[in-house]
């Protein structure tokens, strides 16, 4: 089991150690990928008990955990925290590790090394020092009129509630008013806010998020303060407001019919959207197009952005103002381009940019035809059926994706005029019965695609010949068809009217809210969202009404 990194992180395992064992961003499930056999039951990995796609039919409670919050939780906590002080400093932190879900807030993974830290301490003295600054008066206003110790104890109660989502324990008060004091003492007041500043936050309690309750009867029940905060960053990804901690100190998130209704109100707001954003990019990978290179297709540079932007616009217009499922991302028949792009791809003009047309008929249907998704999904110069595949298999139908054998060569250039890309695949991988054993799982879904260049656009030939993109989903072992199609749109239309695809997203969703790859603890709404009578934003709302999230169990 992972531990925490450094004996001052064990600060905050003060609460915990009565449970036993949990640690800092521990976990005892380590699941392979949401997985799913594209029947309505779990592949599974051995040993890691059911994966979360499984259909359980009823909602679990998973164990207690400190999860450390991510490099955007971080960020964002920071200037939510100090807004008036926020220009001041210039704060950053490393990557965090991506989950194989495609997650960076794992709790499994989330912990303190040597490296975060570093950043930590760097941190913490970047936003003292903006913090003591000019904006001190604005932040303080009794530090212009009455720098003394009482100003310096409104400072420690005020920004310490806010930065540990609880008000701090007389003993915690105390001690930052003593550090405040000695530095204080030696320099000024200004100095002793900024070290204060720097040990707030850098504290454990504020870089983790508690999520253990007090014990009730045989589950432990989370507090006000930690249903809060469970609020605030699963569904905005920043801390809790004043309004929110204050709503749940007076007991109005107390039932989970209260939650769900503040959990949508939360996801209705601008960083409720940015966060619902970042599950989508986290989950189809569409965001990448911003940083990848088409040497064959100069005019690419200036609009994969406005790819990206597309497929922003087209989310927010069929997941927020539509407040669709996945049968509408699939088969929306619009999209939301630029001008310049809209042009680019050959489609009708929009009035604005960004503003919504028609896809012309055969040319593509929802989220699989948006042009920063194939575009990522393609090599520099040609498409990439097998990157396109896999990604079907992986995120849409949750099946275990087959490890990379050793010592597999690169695969060579299609030749135009001699093979089309499908051609040259499938030419290949005909070659090798390992490849072919393998590639046969998803280059077939792969194929559905080749009407898109390695930039978005429709074509009718590849290099010359004829595109042939009519294909079929085979079942988990390739053994059998799940269904056949013509094209792009016939294979999201496909995709849309099986039951896999809504089990594993609502995997892959419960997996990114909860943090943690535990099964079964999203059940309540489910079956409705599977069976197309929900949306998005509403299921991701009935995840703070189910019980995992106010309860907790013991490991």
């Amino acid at each position: 089991m992972r531990r925490c990194s450094s004996q001052a992180w064990a600060l905050l395992l003060g609460a915990v150690a009565a449970l036993g064992s949990v640690a800092c961003g521990a976990s005892t499930d380590k699941g392979a990928p949401p997985n799913n056999n594209g029947t309505g039951g779990s592949a599974g990995t051995a040993g890691s008990g059911p994966a979360p796609s499984s259909v359980c039919g009823t909602s679990q409670i998973g164990a207690p955990r400190l999860r450390r919050l991510s490099r955007t939780e971080l960020l964002n906590t920071l200037a939510d925290v100090f807004p008036e002080a926020k220009a001041a400093w210039n704060v950053s932190f490393s990557a965090d590790p991506i989950s194989s879900y495609g997650f960076d807030n794992d709790s499994t993974l989330l912990v303190v090394g040597k490296q975060t830290a570093a950043e930590l301490d760097t941190a913490g003295d970047a936003v003292g020092a903006a913090v003591s600054g000019p904006a001190l008066a604005t932040l303080l206003p009794c530090s212009a009129s009455a720098p003394d110790a009482a100003c310096a104890q409104q400072f420690v109660d005020k920004y310490g509630k806010r930065l540990f989502r609880r008000a701090l324990t007389a003993e915690e008060s105390a001690r930052y008013a003593a550090l405040f004091q000695q530095v204080s003492s030696a320099k000024d007041f200004a100095t002793g806010i900024r070290f204060v500043t720097r040990a707030l936050v850098q504290s454990p309690h504020a870089v983790y998020r508690r999520e253990v309750g007090v014990a009730s009867g045989n589950e432990y029940q989370l507090t006000p303060s930690e249903l809060a905060t469970e609020l605030a960053y699963d569904f905005t990804g920043t801390a809790p407001s004043d309004d929110l901690l204050a709503e749940a100190e007076a007991g109005q998130l107390a039932s989970p019919a209260a939650l769900e209704a503040k959990a949508r109100e939360l996801l209705m707001s601008q960083p409720g959207m940015s966060n619902v954003e970042r599950f989508f990019d986290a989950w189809l990978g569409y965001g990448r197009a911003s940083s990848v290179s088409k040497p064959d297709v100069p005019e690419f540079a200036n609009l994969r952005d406005g790819m990206v932007a597309e497929a922003r616009y087209f989310l927010g217009e069929v997941v927020v103002t539509r407040n669709g499922g996945l049968n509408e991302l699939l088969t929306a028949s619009f999209t939301m381009p630029s001008q310049s792009l809209a042009a680019f791809y050959g489609f009708p003009a929009p009035a604005s940019d960004n503003a919504l047309v028609e896809r012309p008929a055969g040319k593509g249907i929802g989220i699989l035809a948006q042009g920063a998704l194939l575009a990522t999904l393609s090599g520099p110069s040609a498409s990439s059926p097998t990157k396109r595949g896999v990604m079907v298999m992986d995120r849409l139908l949750c099946r275990t994706r087959p490890m990379v054998p050793p010592g597999v060569p690169p695969l060579s250039a299609p030749q135009p005029g001699t093979f089309t890309t499908r051609q040259h695949y499938e030419q290949i991988h005909a070659k090798d019965g390992a490849c072919k054993t393998c590639h046969s799982l998803f280059d077939p879904i792969g194929f559905g695609f080749e009407h898109f260049d390695e930039v978005g656009r429709y074509r009718d030939v590849d290099g010359g010949l004829p595109v042939d993109s009519a294909s079929y989903v085979p079942s988990v072992d390739g053994s059998e068809h799940l269904f056949d199609f013509q094209n792009l749109d016939e294979l999201a239309q496909g995709l849309a009217a099986q039951k896999a695809p809504y089990e594993c997203t609502t995997g892959y969703l419960s997996t990114y809210v909860f943090g943690a790859p535990e099964a079964c603890l999203g059940e309540g709404k489910r079956g409705a969202f599977i069976d197309r009578k929900l949306g998005f934003v509403d299921y991701l709302a009935s995840l703070a009404a189910e019980p995992h999230f106010s309860q907790r169990r013991l490991p």
